[in-house]
């Protein structure tokens, strides 16, 4: 199996490059299609190795955004106009190796599937009926996650704007502020507006995964369910954790699995997993998980996942 990157990145243009270093040691020189925010970070596109590609323009992206989905589906075309992998990992620049390449290609292989995803239907999970999923990912499946994800993607809105002082404790987009902003309310019905219905049924899950290129393909030519769902998540919250999982998930010709092999720790809660820490290598080590996140910009806890992994980097 041959495969390629899509790489979400806005910020910390040198930890970047150590990512892609990582990635072109172990897999030979795989195709690495970034989507980088320039508007957020500039970097210079020059000292990267012939084996990425940069989408241009790039989009301006923001934390719980349709912005993340449109950079994202961006970096993938560009990485199948460029190559024809038969698989392609999402990651962001924060993720960091955690196996060798023979245990990636083991596990894909023991674990066949189109997709490996993090997802959950929605409406079986406010029935109580939340399915198994990846252990590593039970963040999402947690009672208060499940209710937050029905005011997102399920109940009616309504938008008040406010002026924001600073940013919310959650994001980490860069913007300038004071800006005007808007509060969302949520109405205790259902919006008039849904897409989903019994034959496509509201999927949630972690935005990163591993898939092939028949998903890639599914992708990237949305049919008339996925454009409609589009449309709808462009005028709600996170949409990054709706719209990959719906589609995929509902498409008969599909087959997928919520084993993503990936591994993050949500000890601290709230949106986003804590950094990994010198406490956090022993249990990469002994669980070899495909990529781990987040990594912090820290060279020496980068140091030691490369001595697991088998490398010599320069700093």
């Amino acid at each position: 199996m041959n495969v390629g990157f899509v790489m979400l990145s806005h910020r910390s243009p040198a930890q970047l490059a150590q990512l892609v270093r990582a990635l072109s040691d172990l897999y030979g020189d795989p195709p690495i299609a970034c989507h980088h925010d320039f508007s957020q970070s500039d970097l210079d596109a020059s000292q990267f190795s012939s084996n990425v590609l940069f989408v241009r323009p790039s989009v301006r992206t923001g934390w719980g955004k349709w912005s993340l989905v449109e950079a994202s589906l961006r970096a993938l075309d560009r990485l199948y106009q460029a190559a024809d992998p038969d698989a392609f990992f999402l990651i962001s620049a924060a993720d960091y190796p955690g196996a060798r390449p023979e245990k990636v290609m083991s596990d894909l292989r023991e674990q066949d599937a189109d997709a490996w995803i993090d997802a959950f239907d929605l409406h079986e999970a406010l029935a109580g009926r939340v399915g198994p999923g990846d252990p590593h990912l039970a963040h999402h499946r947690a009672a208060g996650n499940v209710q937050l994800a029905e005011t997102r993607y399920l109940k009616a809105l309504l938008k008040v704007p406010v002026i924001r002082l600073r940013p919310p404790a959650f994001s980490s987009t860069q913007e300038r502020y004071p800006r005007l902003g808007r509060k969302t309310l949520a109405l205790p019905f259902g919006s008039p507006r849904l897409p989903f219905g019994p034959s496509f049924r509201c999927h949630v899950g972690s935005q990163w995964f591993t898939a092939r290129r028949s998903v890639a393909a599914k992708l990237l030519a949305p049919d008339a369910r996925a454009r409609s769902l589009q449309r709808y998540l462009r005028a709600r919250v996170v949409p990054d954790e709706c719209y990959f999982q719906s589609v995929i998930c509902n498409d008969p010709t599909l087959t997928w699995t919520p084993r993503t092999f990936r591994l993050a720790f949500w000890e601290g809660g709230g949106a986003h997993p804590i950094e990994i820490g010198p406490e956090h290598l022993p249990q990469i080590a002994a669980e070899k998980p495909h990529f781990v996140r987040k990594l912090p910009d820290d060279a020496r806890i980068r140091k030691q996942l490369d001595l697991m992994l088998g490398l010599n980097l320069k700093a």
